[in-house]
């Protein structure tokens, strides 16, 4: 791949928030403070590296260049509040002045912050991404770079090019997270298509196994716009989010690695941002996992209090920790845990009573589990069991991506319900698991 020749950043500066009758005395009162606040750090930051596991923070000169960094100047993100849901209103509170100094100070911090809008996000991401783009170009072009920051350009290159597909594509693109070197340089982003401070609905849709920034942001980012095309997203009402926001697991790793445990946290963590942004304008918000992703959503919703109004799996391998939707939270328990499986999708039917110990959970297009389940035959369905059936959820046309977009837009009334597969016991083999679907013509 071509290295990108990115041009400078120039530092972004933010139109002042509108006034309100409850914001205009703190707004007039940093006013007249933030010069005095401000007199001694113009100096930028060091460009910043944040990863999840890798324990403390490092700079941009301890990783990159592996010297000492810089003392950083004092920044208006240091007097950020820990509370997410706090701090649309502390951001809200700064001057102008104030907010163009954190984004051009304090990028990374800004770009990773749960509850403030995502255009703030967005514009903080946007300078952390051009940033790492010059700098980490400029070493490869030296022959400087290691293994770990060559993964750093490559994720950074993929995002910069599904961003600017998105928007081409749906006429408006957040970048609302972004890690390059999270987990080693596996990488952690999310793009939306739309604008996820103003859209009435929401989708946040999860990869399953293979997945990441540099190889995987293009197939997540196809799937994301599908939907957002789907349900209508170009009339301004729809905001989607292609979320590739976890270390997802190989298929030589997939039953004993935890990272199902780490990504539920990490999505959840996420959707609570979103809503903490929204404050009293809240979307109606549908989270989509698709194979292993639907692992990792439905222990989301089972151990982190997922905040979704609606839960979809689909391709589902297992439910991981829950047993039943009865798991879950009552908002999703009550009738809003969906399940989309092709008959003749191979991975779905890696789980139940066909895999032993059952390593990732039961599957949740079965009585058993309760979920609604909903048509999703491929267009092409063959006579056998096979693996291509499984990538093709999100294709246009399908009866599965008309009902996601059904979902997605609260029109529940236009999913076409498919029945669910069942145990069954027959003389020679004992208990098998029987799919009416595969019955069904398409």
């Amino acid at each position: 791949m071509a290295p990108i020749e990115p041009s400078r950043p120039q530092p972004i500066r933010l139109p002042p928030p509108a006034k309100t009758e409850a914001s205009a005395k703190p707004q007039e009162k940093s006013a007249t403070t933030a010069k005095a606040q401000q007199k001694g750090t113009t100096a930028a930051r060091p460009l910043e590296f944040t990863s999840a596991y890798e324990g403390p923070k490092k700079t941009g000169f301890e990783k990159l260049a592996g010297g000492n960094p810089v003392q950083a100047a004092a920044s208006p993100a240091d007097g950020a509040p820990t509370d997410a849901k706090a701090r649309a209103g502390w951001w809200k509170g700064l001057s102008a002045d104030q907010q163009t100094q954190a984004l051009n100070t304090d990028s990374k911090k800004i770009g990773s912050m749960d509850g403030l809008p995502a255009s703030v996000r967005d514009s903080a991401n946007r300078i952390q991404l051009k940033n790492e783009l010059t700098q980490l170009t400029a070493e490869a072009g030296k022959g400087k770079l290691s293994g770990e920051k060559q993964k750093q350009l490559e994720n950074a290159q993929a995002v910069q090019k599904q961003l600017e597909r998105t928007e081409k594509e749906a006429g408006t693109a957040q970048l609302l997270v972004y890690d390059s070197a999270f987990v080693k340089g596996e990488g952690r982003a999310a793009i939306v298509a739309g604008n996820l401070d103003t859209a009435k609905n929401v989708s946040v849709s999860v990869p399953g196994l293979n997945s990441d920034v540099r190889s995987y942001m293009d197939n997540i980012t196809n799937d994301s716009l599908h939907l957002f095309n789907a349900a209508g997203g170009k009339q301004g009402s729809v905001a989607s989010v292609a979320w590739m926001g976890y270390d997802a697991p190989n298929f030589t790793n997939v039953a004993s690695d935890n990272a199902a445990e780490h990504g539920a946290t990490l999505l959840a963590s996420d959707v609570a941002g979103i809503r903490a942004s929204r404050e009293g304008n809240q979307p109606h918000l549908t989270v989509i996992g698709h194979s292993y992703g639907s692992t990792t959503a439905s222990i989301a919703a089972d151990k982190e209090h997922l905040q979704a109004d609606d839960l979809v799996l689909i391709g589902s391998p297992g439910a991981g920790s829950a047993k039943t939707v009865k798991d879950y939270d009552p908002q999703l328990a009550n009738g809003h845990v969906w399940s989309g499986s092709a008959s003749k999708d191979l991975v779905t039917w890696l789980n139940g009573n066909n895999m032993p110990g059952d390593p990732l959970g039961q599957d949740p297009s079965e009585d058993k589990f309760g979920a609604q389940r909903f048509t999703a035959e491929a267009k092409d369905r063959g006579g056998h069991i096979n693996t291509g059936d499984h990538s093709k959820y999100y294709q246009e046309g399908s009866e599965s991506l008309n009902n996601l977009a059904d979902i997605v837009t609260g029109n529940y009334g236009g999913v076409d319900r498919a029945k669910a597969r069942y145990d069954k016991w027959e003389f020679p083999k004992g208990h098998v698991v029987k799919d009416p679907e595969a019955e069904r013509r398409v």
